[in-house]
């Protein structure tokens, strides 16, 4: 185990880790966004990045109209209620604050190009996509991906290859980690393993931050490793208005909000301004949201059964 701690704020890891034209993965599938991450690179203005998501939310629809994001890597970008995400449809069909370049895929395509990045693999080959409309060389609306369609040397079918996807940085809220950066997360995980093995650095921005010996008390719930991260962020809320399980709610109230708030280019900046630029980090942006209505988001209890992994030093001996 990794045993130099990690611990730094959000301004100082996205500071340090996230540079100007990087492949950025945001890890979370539905839940487990990391909101508050998204909001300090806004802040700090990276430009030009790669953005890499498998169910894009309003937080990838944010950084889109803030115009920081080069190339969207994805499956759907929408707001949950379920409604449109409307600074994604502005870039595309007015360029508004400017086109973005769009690489499209399935989930589970996606979730095997992350597969093979995370395994340095040059393709994984499955029957997904087939006939699908995705297994067009091109499709006109200028919507691209990088899948191949070949036979099979053995069988002779043919079969789609999909290619590695791979990151400079993942950043994913979770549950809780230890110092070091040994990361668990538990609920609806998605491609979210396999998209940080993909990626050269990883900040962990987490709930709670706990000692090594609760990490090794449940290690199957260690989504990624200490010696895998570059950064630990304590960040509490870090997900909102995205649920996160067994610590707050879907906030559909925000997210219904956030619709109206960003129907025309001119209330999406106003909504930034409150929301993003001008606050300087999560507290502040929490201290703009009604007390009662974030306990409201708390759930009620409900504890996984306890068991035993075993502690087997007594035979070191033998």
């Amino acid at each position: 185990m990794s045993t130099k701690e990690k611990l730094m704020s959000m301004s100082e890891a996205v500071s340090h880790h996230v540079h100007d034209g990087d492949t950025v993965f945001f890890g979370g599938f539905i839940q487990q966004n990391p909101c508050a991450a998204a909001h300090e690179i806004i802040r700090q203005g990276k430009k030009n990045l790669t953005l890499s998501s498998a169910a894009s939310l309003t937080i990838v629809d944010q950084m889109i109209g803030a115009g920081i994001v080069k190339r969207l890597i994805t499956t759907f970008t929408w707001n949950v209620l379920p409604g449109p995400a409307h600074c994604f449809i502005r870039s595309l069909t007015r360029g508004v604050p400017h086109k973005i370049e769009l690489e499209e895929y399935s989930l589970l395509a996606l979730n095997l190009a992350y597969f093979a990045g995370s395994l340095d693999l040059p393709y994984v080959a499955a029957k997904t996509s087939l006939g699908s409309g995705f297994d067009w060389e091109q499709s006109r609306s200028g919507v691209t991906n990088r899948l191949k369609f070949e036979k099979s040397p053995f069988t002779g079918e043919r079969v789609c290859l999909v290619p590695p996807v791979k990151h400079d940085v993942g950043i994913m809220q979770v549950q809780r980690s230890d110092p070091y950066g040994n990361a668990q997360a538990w609920g609806m995980l998605g491609e979210s393993r396999f998209g940080l093995q993909s990626c050269e650095r990883i900040i962990v921005c987490a709930e709670e931050i706990v000692s090594a010996d609760t990490i090794l008390r449940d290690p199957n719930r260690t989504i990624v490793p200490a010696f895998r991260v570059s950064a630990v962020v304590e960040e509490p809320w870090g997900s909102h208005p995205s649920p996160l399980t067994g610590y707050y709610d879907m906030d559909w109230l925000f997210f219904g909000y956030y619709e109206r708030e960003s129907r025309t280019q001119e209330s999406f900046e106003e909504f930034m301004k409150k929301w993003v630029y001008g606050v300087k980090g999560r507290k502040e942006y929490l201290q703009l949201l009604d007390a009662k209505r974030l306990e409201g988001l708390r759930p009620e209890k409900f504890m996984s059964e306890p068991i035993s992994y075993g502690k087997f030093t007594r035979h070191f001996e033998v």
